[in-house]
């Protein structure tokens, strides 16, 4: 085999057939370079990048943060029901980037799954356009004089299916642009090395809050006192100008080709591993391993050592001539042992940050309806739309990524002070449990007072709340994008889209269970118990807090090959 194909044969795979095993493993270096163009990428992306990241942001949210207060008084769905679709349509958008993210790193590659994903999205906010334009596509508005529950003109099955279809169409435009932009913003980073994609993330989800705020009052606004027609058309131009400003940096990107499914070599190492379950693991040095003197790359560990011995070299894998191509299903690369182990390490940390979405995700829900409930008014003549209060929340994540990364990581790297991912996200948890509590004590102030309790009293829980988001958002996206194989760094973010769909799905069985065994959540609210509710989540949130701290002191962190790990990292 010629040496061009054979360098080519291992871009992206390196579970490969090479004409002599030494030589391969000479050259797997240039596999991680994946490719990366030296003329395109840098810091000239990032106002493409961000600017189209703000205005499809400003347009989704702007959707989102309303959805519960349009499927309650123009589509006459009940609280509890509104709840439920709205959380289990969020889990469905926050679980499709995991989907979405298995073809773009095997088949699409990140550009082309964000313009795909970017063009279903506006389809799907010009559907729910015609619905606020188009009066047979939702219910006939309820009379004033209609008092009774269920009184009003329930939504019909041709009215429930273009709602659907909405959501679906949403959830497919997730798939591809949701969480792919921000490692779409990181690939450009890659042949600078250092920490580069770190601060991006910072002012990635900085410029991300700060969105959602504009959209959490401007566009909320509009939709509330204007028309809903004229909110959702501004969101659906949003949605273009997104679209053609992403577009517009296409010939400065540095787009990585995704080189065929990435899954397949990591099946390889648990097929080789158990093929030869029976062989005991070297212990006289690393000389009976698979590519274990690559130059750039993980080295051998033996956490999961199990593992190992799918890149065991035996008589039976290469033969004393050396020019026997090697079974892949049968010898794997150190490289893909320690992929394979890096992915099973994260798995721990990803199933201990699911429970802080339940704990967010009731700002899009009941805190909206707590706000419908208490005076919003400013003077005599403004009332303040519901949603809009939870501006703070975004507000607040945007100062703190703000801070962290003007103030403390420069303060911390002057100190000598390791702030890790994983004592970033910690932070955040016990930050985001102390808001729950606090909101678990404004709502029984409010029952015990008054129903015309200012909307202001909900301020101390949401910039909390939004202290701790800030700090879990960034810090979960870098370290799962920092600690996943370079090769499948899409299902890295997709699997912080995962953990938040598990979240709101979790959260919808929550309400759920304590909707039909209790009376805490009626669909009055102020003769309901959202106190308890809340106190429930409080709890939950800390028995979570500390079992992510034991998964957080038992993980180890990726290594290079010269023994350095990213402890160091923010």
């Amino acid at each position: 085999m010629a040496m061009d194909n054979m360098v080519e044969m291992q871009t992206e795979v390196h579970c490969f057939q090479p004409a002599t095993p030494e030589l391969a493993v000479e050259q797997l270096p240039k596999d991680l370079e994946k490719n990366v163009d030296k003329d395109r990428g840098g810091w000239r992306t990032f106002p493409f990048i961000i600017g189209s990241e703000l205005c499809a942001v400003i347009a989704v949210t702007g959707l989102a943060a309303n959805m519960i207060v349009y499927l309650t008084t123009e589509f006459n769905i009940n609280n509890i029901e509104a709840t439920h679709i709205i959380n289990i349509s969020s889990g469905g958008i926050e679980l499709a980037p995991l989907i979405g993210a298995f073809l773009t790193d095997a088949y699409l590659g990140r550009f082309w799954a964000i313009s795909i994903g970017s063009v279903l999205s506006t389809i799907a906010m010009i559907l729910l356009m015609l619905t606020a334009i188009i009066d047979p596509l939702r219910p006939s508005p309820c009379s004033p004089n209609l008092r009774a529950p269920g009184s009003c003109v329930r939504p019909t099955t041709g009215q429930y299916g273009v709602l659907y279809l909405y959501f679906a169409l949403l959830t497919a435009g997730a798939a591809g642009a949701k969480y792919n932009s921000a490692a779409f913003g990181a690939d450009q980073f890659v042949k600078g090395g250092g920490n580069q994609h770190q601060s991006f993330f910072n002012w990635y989800y900085c410029v991300f809050f700060v969105s959602i705020m504009i959209a959490s009052t401007v566009i909320v606004y509009i939709q509330s006192n204007v028309s809903w027609a004229w909110g959702f058309g501004i969101c659906v131009a949003l949605k273009g100008i997104s679209l053609v400003l992403f577009l517009s940096g296409t010939r400065f990107y540095n787009c990585i080709s995704p080189k065929g499914s990435p899954f397949t070599g990591l099946a390889q190492v648990v097929v080789a591993s158990l093929r030869k379950r029976h062989l005991s693991l070297p212990s006289n040095g690393e000389d009976f391993y698979y590519g274990v003197r690559v130059q750039s790359g993980l080295p051998l560990t033996q956490q999961f050592s199990f593992l190992n011995k799918a890149a065991i070299k035996t008589s039976q894998d290469i033969s004393a001539d050396g020019h026997s191509n090697p079974n892949p299903w049968r010898l794997c690369t150190v490289q893909q042992v320690e992929e394979l182990k890096s992915i099973i390490k994260t798995l721990t940390i990803w199933s201990g940050v699911i429970i802080p979405t339940i704990l967010s995700s009731q700002q899009n829900t009941f805190s909206v309806l707590q706000a419908l409930a208490m005076g919003r008014h400013l003077g005599s003549h403004f009332k303040i739309p519901a949603p809009s209060y939870i501006v703070f929340n975004f507000l607040t994540c945007a100062i703190t990524l703000g801070m962290y990364e003007n103030m403390v990581v420069p303060w911390a790297a002057a100190k000598g002070i390791k702030i890790t991912q994983l004592r970033r996200i910690e932070t955040g948890m016990v930050i985001n449990i102390v808001g729950m509590a606090v909101a678990a004590i404004v709502e029984r102030k409010r029952l015990n007072r008054s129903a015309e309790e200012s909307a202001f009293w909900l301020l101390p829980q949401n910039v909390l709340i939004g202290v701790g988001e800030g700090l879990l958002s960034a810090g979960k996206i870098d370290f799962f994008y920092s600690e996943f194989p370079e090769t499948v760094r899409s299902t890295a973010t997709g699997l912080v889209a995962a953990s938040r769909a598990a979240g709101f799905y979790l959260s919808s069985l929550l309400v759920s269970i304590i909707h039909q065994n209790t009376d805490w959540l009626n669909d009055g609210l102020n003769h309901s118990r959202l106190d308890c509710f809340y106190g429930i989540l409080c709890v939950m949130g800390v028995l979570n807090f500390c079992y992510f701290t034991i998964c957080a002191r038992w993980y180890k962190y990726k290594a290079k090959i010269d023994g350095s790990h990213n402890t160091s990292m923010p």
